[in-house]
Formats: C-alpha cells, structure tokens, sequence
C-alpha cells in the first residue's frame, strides 16, 4: 500500500467510516410483496396523500366493516389481477394491508383474509367500471356503521370535497 492509500485507510477507520452499518430488519413475505407491488402508488407506509389516490394508513381496515367492503379490497384491479399468483400469499399481503398499515381501522373481530376467498373474489375484478364511483357506493354503504368516519368518502382525512 502505498503512504497516501494507508494514510486514507488510517482515516476512515479512525472516524469510523469502515465500520459495517447496522443491519436493517428483514421484511416478511407479505411486507416485502406490498413494497414490491403496492407501494409505488400507495406510499411506503401506506400513505399517499396529498395524491388522488387512496391513503391505506388507518383507514384501510374500514372496508372490513361489510361484505361490500371486505369484497371491493380483493376486487380491486390491481389486486385481482396481480402479479401474485398464489392465493393464500396474496390474502397474507392483504391482511398486512388491512391489519398492519389499516391499524385499528379494521372492526374488532373482521376476520383475516384467506385463500379461499382471494380465489373466489379475483374472478369477479372490477374491470368494467369507473374506480372512482365503485369506492364511493362501497364508502357510502360503510359510512355511519362500525365507526367508519366521514372523511372515508376522501381518499385523505384533509381532502377538499372540491380535490375529488
């Protein structure tokens, strides 16, 4: 080595420099598929706003609240049609969805997603209407039961009724 390439050595390891950096946790599969598939859109931590797309943080788990709900998060086009193939991973993505990035949105006692369901449900993806009204009539059928606020029928909690 030569003096300058040791004096830099010298350097970088008296201010720490070489030292590994910390590990960073491991995703679980589920994790790992939202970041992968979800979270261009949706945000990292679930949370997209101020874009015209749907914030997931604390909110998500309201869907579970009825049928109509619980069903439109799996028919969801981007839901039904993705790249996860194998029913039982995609139902663990969603239940991370609705249970992890929702928080205590999700009523106590909805039940977690399953395969069986995921299966049956992607068959029937909403490919044929506009996004924008289908959310609505869902929210509006949630909105005043099981605590569902208002401000689901934004896609944010500050969302100007004139934004939508």
């Amino acid at each position: 080595m030569k003096i300058g390439g040791l004096a830099a050595a010298l350097i970088l390891s008296s201010s720490g420099l070489t030292q590994a950096a910390p590990a960073l946790a491991e995703l679980t599969t589920p994790q790992s598929d939202y970041v992968e598939h979800c979270s261009g859109c949706h945000g990292m931590q679930g949370n997209s706003a101020p874009a015209e797309i749907p914030v997931l943080r604390d909110r998500v788990g309201y869907f579970m609240c009825t049928r109509e709900g619980r069903d439109y998060l799996i028919r969801l086009p981007n839901v039904a049609y993705s790249a996860i193939t194998d029913n039982q991973e995609l139902a663990d993505m969603m239940n991370f969805v609705v249970f992890g990035l929702g928080g205590n949105s999700a009523p106590q006692g909805a039940k977690p997603f399953t395969a069986a369901e995921v299966a049956k449900l992607r068959t029937r993806a909403l490919a044929t209407q506009s996004l924008i009204a289908a959310r609505a009539d869902v929210v509006n059928g949630m909105v005043g039961r099981c605590a569902v606020p208002q401000s689901m029928q934004f896609f944010y909690d500050q969302q100007s009724p004139a934004a939508r």
